[in-house]
């Protein structure tokens, strides 16, 4: 197992952190000044509260146009309060195991006492794997064996507020925009608070803030190759084509459960300490 590297080598020391009274308005602008997917939530001994999600900030922006909607703005009535944690010691597979298991982002990283120390994303797991396996590639694999096959997409025309709600309600934080069965876009829950912050009136169409720029991978592209670009560009999942028409999407979470597998029954029985400096 891969026990030579340190959980604490990967975790990012510097969360992006918020108090509980804090306001919305300045979790939104926080989550997209930094562009995080969340926020620790803590007192001022810098305990561990709960976690903010961008997916919470999203929820809340949506109902303010429900005219029987309580005007309670604070951050503590909207975290998660029982976020997932680990400490420092936690072994990196099985921090990788409980990101998959929870189908979380990421990871607290507490000490005894509760008190946060970082977080550990689920690109931080997967780049502790990649570095493991970087001088020792073989094979895993190609994108198609791995992708989702269903795909939830959205249209130009769709209303924005609608994609929204659905996003929501499925727990999904992007959605690929498609014209005619291609890909010409895709929407985030980031660009949906952009457009929900300060927004009087929020029935636009889903072109009017889509990234048309979209990157994407091929049907027989390598796995590992795809999971470094991914990493290169922060980017948590990638929609898969074949002759420019949506047929799939890989995620960084089921390469996470791909790559550490292979490394695990690959490369991990006779890990090397070398391979921790080589990011």
């Amino acid at each position: 197992m891969l026990r030579s590297v340190d959980l604490s080598d990967y975790m990012q020391h510097n969360p992006v952190k918020i108090g509980m009274s804090d306001g919305l308005d300045k979790a939104v602008a926080m989550i997209l000044e930094h562009r995080v997917s969340g926020l620790c939530v803590v007192d001022h001994r810098n305990v561990l509260l709960g976690v903010l999600s961008e997916m919470d900030c999203l929820r809340v922006g949506l109902s303010q146009f429900n005219p029987q909607t309580h005007d309670v703005t604070e951050v503590g009535h909207f975290m998660q309060l029982h976020p997932i944690k680990v400490t420092p010691e936690t072994d990196v597979f099985s921090a990788i195991t409980s990101i998959i298991e929870n189908r979380v982002s990421g990871l607290c990283v507490v000490d005894k006492q509760n008190k946060l120390l970082g977080v550990l994303s689920e690109m931080d797991c997967l780049r502790a794997i990649l570095s493991a396996i970087y001088n020792d590639h073989r094979e895993v694999g190609q994108v198609q064996e791995h992708m989702t096959h269903a795909i939830e997409f959205c249209t130009p025309e769709a209303d924005i507020r609608e994609v929204a709600s659905d996003m929501l309600s499925k727990g999904r934080r992007r959605r690929p925009v498609l014209d005619k069965g291609r890909l010409v876009g895709q929407i985030t829950c980031r660009q949906i608070l952009v457009s929900l912050k300060g927004a009087a009136i929020f029935t636009d169409h889903v072109e009017q803030h889509m990234i048309a720029k979209v990157e994407s991978c091929l049907l027989h592209s390598d796995i590992v190759g795809v999971a470094n670009d991914m990493l290169i560009k922060g980017r948590r999942r990638r929609p898969v084509v074949d002759h420019g028409k949506l047929v799939g999407q890989i995620t960084c979470r089921q390469l996470l459960s791909v790559v550490s597998e292979f490394n695990r029954n690959q490369v991990a029985a006779n890990f090397d300490p070398i391979y921790r400096d080589l990011l």
